[in-house]
Formats: structure tokens, C-alpha cells, sequence
């Protein structure tokens, strides 16, 4: 007895919705890539309850005869291409015919369309079936209309994200679709009110500011190169503006934004001495090359593609951001990054001053030394007293004592002062409120004030108070003036990835964060008082011979190891 059975085209369509249409925002990437390559260049999306009760996407393309218009609900039927050799060089976003079909399989939709010089004509469809059909009135172009999203499959319901997760994908996706097409008008309509829009102007700055706001445009880079015959265009906003998560990195080859792992990692590879360790940039890469070197048909939602020569691709645009990002040397503090590993620290240390770091102790001594002296051997608990000399490279002070000379990173040291700050407020934080003289204008993106705005009450309860602008009028004591915009950020990310704030987590990874960041910079010139200050708070510290990196704050050469370095000594 035969148990192999051909399943019906509606089963078919609702197991493909389950890779096509994961939520509402997949919807409405799928629609409006219908719109773009139908030639529209204003493209309006209008969504109702997060697009569970309806999206409606309109457009001004070509539009489509009423027999297409019901054709192109049919699965595997396209227009963009008909034989083997099309898909191997496929210039269009959507090409596999299986989006529309598996909508309809899981919602009611009805479509609107006018072609020049034709009538308007409509179609309704529920369970993937024609209930209505006739002549209407429209614009040239198309409206579809999406309702009751998932009616039919209520499960798939329980797996959608909270509301505020719906919202943000939609939004998100929404960017994406924008950024990679600066020519064409869009905007977006949420619960009746118009919540972004773009001008489809051209002008990729302008389109950047209405994205991610003004503020973004501020030292950003844009480079545009050629190799192989493929052309890579990219603006890289300033590393102080980096991020706690990747998906501000965004990428588009010939007009399509994808998601590729490597690539990505080029990109932070290029910024990679420029951030602190678990920070991501915003930089938007726009690749153009020849359709037969790359493979959009990997997956039905079209996001992954294969390349035919990704390690040069990955390659030239590591190199090509990191030469971009020099510009940025003289703002910006080197990142640490490069002393996170124990190899790559006795390197940089052997290159740089000729000896060895031993890293079970707080000081460099040379290897063939026999005699190793470090603070504790010489029964100090803390920094010695020691008097200043001078400054080498405007990084390392220099001190000397009766043991030999001192020498201290500037940066290193602070850091160390830093991270103790913040980690003893972690272990008891006490919400005592500070208001500020003049509110505060923070340097947060579009989309993160308007995060900000939908999560106020809840940051009011950690003190954090903000006028009708949204500016910051008060905040928590425990934290400092100059990392109140950080600390915003932390939690808005953790309230978009854990639906709330846990203050001890955010504090833990404020404290490694800061440490950094807000530390003298490296060749700061820094006045004796400051000098002074510095020492005397490292004094305090708990451990005052490493940073958080494990680097040392400070290093004893010996008297006797100088006298054994000019020869002074020979045993």
C-alpha cells in the first residue's frame, strides 16, 4: 500500500509562509521589493496593530493587468525570469514566485491595480481563493492589502515577538529597504500615524539623516573603490558612535540588503583598532558586481548569497575601511584590544621596549635578570611614593625612587580607577537622583528616541527623567555626567533584546566598558595637577597594577636592570 502522497497546493503554500513569512515585517519586505522592481518611486506602508489586523503597501510602479494580478498569486509564477541562464543572472529582488503564495496561504488579501492606459481592477482573496473581483477606481500602480495575518494558523501566532519587537522589525526593515534605494520615496504609516518618511531625493546623506537623524553625520566617511570589477561604496560614522550590536552594520549588493557573516566581519575588522572590545560600528557597505559572481537563490527569504570570490571581497574592504578610518586617529582613543590575549601582549611588549611581560606579576622584567624585583617583594602594598620626571610620548609617566624608575600608562591607570568606580556602585546601586541645571540633548539615533519615548516609565524608575523633547532633566547619582549617553543606550539595547531592564548586568558591562572609553586617551597631554591626581587615586584602587585588561598600570625598571642595559654591570 502506497504511503508517499502529493500534498495539495495549499499545504504546500502554508509549509513555504513558514520560511517566508516569519512575522509582519517579512511581509512587508517581500511587498516592497514587489513595488520596487515594478519601477515605483513612491511607495507608501501603512500597518495596523503591528500588521497582525492589516499592511497595506501602495505603490506608483506599472501595475499589472487583471489577469496578472491573479496569476501572480499562483505559486512559482514570476515575471522575472523564465530559463536557467535568467537565474544565473538575476538583477531583480524577488524572482522565485513564492512570496505571494504563501501570504495568501496564511491571510486575506485583497489587491488593487492599474496599468497606464488600462482600468483599475481589484481581487479578494480568503483561503487562497478568489471571493470577489471587478473594475475600481486607483492611481496607476498597485495596492495590496494584508488581513488577519496568521488567522488561519493561530499558532504561529504564539511565536511572534513582544509588541515592541514587532514594531522594531518593522521599522528596521523598513531602513533597509530605504538606505538601498535613496531614489525612491517611501513611508511608513503605524496605527495611523506617519512615524518615517523619506524625500527619494538621491541624496544618500540626507536619506542618512532621516534614518538614523543628524547627529550620525557628524565625522562620517564615505569612501567608494574598484578592484575586479567590483565596485564598493561605504559611510562609516565616527567610532565614538559605536554600538552594542551589529545590526546597525548594514550591507547591499546590486540594491539587495543581505546578511553575511563574513563580510560583517570585515567591516569590524577594518574598525577594529578604532572600538573597544563588544562594540560595533554603524557603516553601510553598497557592493555593485556582475550578477553571475554571486548567488541570491539560497534561501527563500533572499537574505543569505553566496559569493564566487569572498576572501577578496572580505579582504579589500577590511583594508579599504581601515585606510578610510585614518582620518579618525587624532579623535579618537587606539583601542586595547590587542592586549586581550596573553600572545599578543608579549609581542607588542618584546617589539616595543625589548622585554618580556611576565603576567603573573605586575611588571616587566627582563628574562635574563635573575634577581626579579615587583611591589610586593619590595613589601609595598600600594604605589610607592615616588617623584615625577617626565612624560614619554605624552602616554607613559615617568617617576623615579631609591628602587630606579617608574614608569605608568596614563591610560591604563585610569582605566583601572574607572572600573573600580563602577563595579563597587554594581554591588550596592542606590537610586539617589541628581537634576541636571540644563537638560541634556542626547546623542541617540531616530529609532532609539523613539524606544526611548515608548519605555519612558520605566527609566523614570531608575531615575532617569526627560523633558517633552526628550532631553535628560535627572539622572542616578551612580552615574557620571560624561557616560550618561552610554548608559541610555545599554539599557535601551537590553530592553530590546530582554523586554526589561536588569541594572546589575547593565553596570557590570558599563564598568568594562567605560573603563576605556572614558580614560585619559593615549598621547593626551595632561597638566602636572591632573599627574598628581591620577597617582594619588590609583593609590586607592584595590589593584593598582592592572587595568581590566589585564595590562599593567605600571612598570619597575630597576636600577640594577638599567645599569645591566648600558653595560654597566655585566653579571
Amino acid at each position: 500500500m502506497s504511503v508517499i502522497n502529493q500534498m495539495n497546493e495549499k499545504l504546500a503554500n502554508m509549509i513555504a509562509a513558514g520560511e517566508v513569512v516569519e512575522r509582519p515585517a517579512s511581509i512587508i519586505k517581500e511587498l516592497v521589493e514587489n513595488s520596487i522592481d515594478a519601477f515605483a518611486t513612491n511607495i507608501n506602508i501603512l500597518v495596523i496593530d503591528n500588521g497582525l489586523r492589516e499592511i497595506k503597501v501602495i505603490d506608483n510602479g506599472i501595475g499589472m493587468s487583471s489577469v496578472d494580478a491573479k496569476k501572480a498569486f499562483l505559486r512559482h509564477a514570476t515575471s522575472k525570469i523564465t530559463t536557467e541562464y535568467d537565474l544565473e543572472r538575476i538583477k531583480t529582488l524577488g524572482f522565485r514566485g513564492e512570496a505571494l503564495a504563501a501570504i495568501l496561504s496564511v491571510s486575506k488579501v485583497t489587491i488593487k491595480t492599474r496599468q497606464e492606459n488600462g482600468n483599475a481592477y481589484y481581487a479578494s482573496f480568503v483561503d487562497s481563493k478568489v471571493i470577489d473581483e471587478g473594475n475600481t477606481s486607483l492611481n496607476i500602480g498597485t495596492e495590496i492589502t494584508i488581513n488577519s495575518l496568521f488567522y488561519n494558523t493561530p499558532a504561529r501566532l504564539k511565536y511572534l515577538k513582544s509588541e515592541f519587537s514587532e514594531r522594531a522589525a518593522i521599522i528596521d526593515t523598513f531602513d533597509r529597504l530605504a538606505l538601498s534605494n535613496p531614489n525612491i520615496r517611501f513611508s511608513l504609516t503605524i496605527d495611523d500615524k506617519l512615524v518615517k518618511e523619506t524625500y527619494g531625493n538621491n541624496d544618500y546623506y540626507s536619506l542618512i539623516s532621516q534614518i538614523y537623524g543628524q547627529g550620525i553625520l557628524k565625522d562620517m566617511k564615505y569612501f567608494e573603490e574598484e578592484f575586479a570589477k567590483i565596485k564598493v561604496k561605504g559611510y562609516l560614522a565616527s567610532p565614538s558612535l559605536a554600538r552594542s550590536r551589529r545590526k546597525d552594520i548594514t550591507i547591499f549588493v546590486n540594491g539587495r540588503y543581505i546578511k553575511n557573516y563574513t563580510l560583517t566581519q570585515a567591516i569590524v575588522d577594518g574598525y577594529h583598532s578604532f572600538l573597544m572590545n563588544n562594540k560595533y560600528p554603524l557603516a553601510i557597505l553598497i557592493i555593485e558586481m556582475d550578477p553571475v559572481l554571486l548567488d541570491v537563490n539560497v534561501h527563500p527569504q533572499k537574505l543569505e548569497v553566496k559569493f564566487s570570490n569572498e576572501s577578496l571581497l572580505r579582504f579589500q574592504i577590511e583594508s579599504i575601511i581601515k585606510k578610510t578610518l585614518t582620518t579618525f586617529k587624532h579623535d579618537i582613543p587606539q583601542n586595547l584590544s590587542m592586549f586581550d590575549k596573553k600572545e599578543t601582549t608579549e609581542k607588542y611588549i618584546k617589539e616595543s621596549l625589548d622585554f618580556t611581560y611576565n603576567d603573573e606579576l605586575p611588571f616587566k622584567v627582563s628574562n635574563d635578570i635573575k634577581e626579579e624585583k615587583t611591589l610586593g617583594e619590595l613589601n609595598i602594598n600600594k604605589i610607592p611614593e615616588m617623584e615625577y620626571v617626565g612624560t614619554l610620548a605624552s602616554t607613559y609617566l615617568l617617576f623615579q625612587n631609591e628602587n630606579g624608575m617608574y614608569m605608568v600608562d596614563q591610560h591604563a591607570a585610569e582605566e583601572r580607577i574607572n572600573y573600580e568606580y563602577y563595579y563597587d556602585v554594581i554591588g550596592n546601586p542606590q537610586i539617589i537622583v541628581r537634576e541636571m541645571f540644563i537638560p541634556r540633548k542626547l546623542s541617540l539615533t531616530t529609532n532609539d528616541l523613539s524606544n526611548l519615548k515608548k519605555h519612558i516609565e520605566l527609566f523614570k524608575e531608575y531615575g532617569f527623567m526627560f523633558d517633552d523633547e526628550l532631553n535628560l532633566v535627572t539622572h542616578p547619582t551612580f552615574v557620571l555626567d560624561k557616560d550618561l549617553d552610554l548608559m541610555i543606550d545599554e539599557m535601551l539595547v537590553m530592553i530590546n533584546e530582554k523586554g526589561t531592564i536588569i541594572l546589575s548586568e547593565i553596570l557590570d558591562q558599563l564598568a568594562k566598558d567605560k573603563s576605556c572609553k572614558a580614560s585619559i586617551k593615549a598621547s593626551d597631554k595632561i597638566s602636572r595637577t591632573e599627574i598628581d591626581e591620577l597617582i594619588k587615586k590609583l593609590r586607592l584602587a584595590k589593584n593598582p597594577y592592572t587595568c581590566p585588561h589585564g595590562r599593567p598600570t605600571i612598570i619597575l625598571l630597576t636600577h640594577y636592570e638599567i645599569e645591566r642595559m648600558f653595560k654597566r654591570v655585566v653579571s
